[in-house]
């Protein structure tokens, strides 16, 4: 339990700008990590005992696939207490484009109250979840912003961006680490990652069937020279309770710092 609330801590702050919501309600899907709302036909999906799971980007897909069993079981983060939540049956909300989970209206309404006190990040560097206030430095990579606790963070992500940027290989659904590509290619202005040199032969022959999110049932290359490393969030233990505050939740009292709940 304590690995899957670090997993979703983590997720959820992969995209701390949050997700342009254009397309009607009824084409949007939240994402199976971080709760983002994206349009169905954008997002990366994978397929888990049957379901299908959907993603605001790769990185939240490469933490489901490091423990999808967990990560499939439905629970959800409540931001301002803390508590691992069950989405259904849990108090839901909306907020800046992502799906939220709450133990009680009394966290609901916290939260609401002020958001940017119970908004966390995940520095990508040092792999630590903290309060976003805490947080002084930022960069801006492609469109999004990083939050990072230390100038020497900022500068390392700044060297190498793809040292801790996932990508996905539009042919086979795989995630990796952008560094760890043995293959790449710029189509209609955007770089495409792939797990192997096999795909890449595979896009080329036919890049407008791969241009897409890869589907997720996406079946592996069959090179085994190509063969990606496992996906590592490589972060740091951290408690169920560490982004817990005091007050008004009724639970509170059930999670103890340190302790999975």
């Amino acid at each position: 339990m304590k690995r899957l609330i670090l997993l979703l801590a983590l997720a959820t702050m992969l995209l701390a700008a949050g997700t342009a919501v254009a397309a009607q309600e009824k084409s949007m899907v939240p994402c199976a990590v971080c709760g983002y709302l994206i349009p169905k036909d954008q997002a990366l999906t994978t397929a888990y005992e049957g379901t299908t799971y959907y993603f605001c980007e790769a990185g939240c897909k490469a933490y489901f696939l490091m423990d999808p069993a967990a990560m499939a079981a439905g629970m959800d983060m409540d931001p301002v207490c803390g508590m691992t939540v069950k989405k259904v049956g849990s108090i839901e909300a909306v907020h800046e484009g992502r799906q939220m989970h709450f133990c009680s209206n009394a966290c609901k309404e916290k939260y609401f109250a002020n958001p940017a006190e119970y908004a966390i990040n995940y520095d990508v560097v040092s792999n630590e979840v903290k309060p976003q206030k805490e947080m002084k430095y930022m960069a801006t990579f492609e469109g999004r912003p990083y939050f990072f606790l230390s100038e020497a963070n900022k500068v390392a992500f700044e060297k190498n961006p793809d040292a801790y940027v996932y990508a996905e290989c539009p042919v086979t659904g795989k995630v990796f680490l952008r560094k760890d590509a043995p293959a790449k290619v710029t189509y209609e202005g955007k770089t495409r990652y792939f797990c192997c040199n096999a795909c890449l032969e595979k896009f080329n022959k036919d890049p407008k069937k791969y241009s897409g999110p890869a589907s997720a049932e996406a079946k592996g290359c069959g090179e085994k020279d190509g063969t990606m490393k496992k996906a590592d969030a490589g972060a740091k233990k951290e408690g169920c309770c560490a982004a817990a505050q005091a007050g008004a939740c009724p639970k509170a009292k059930t999670c103890k710092q340190g302790k999975s709940s």
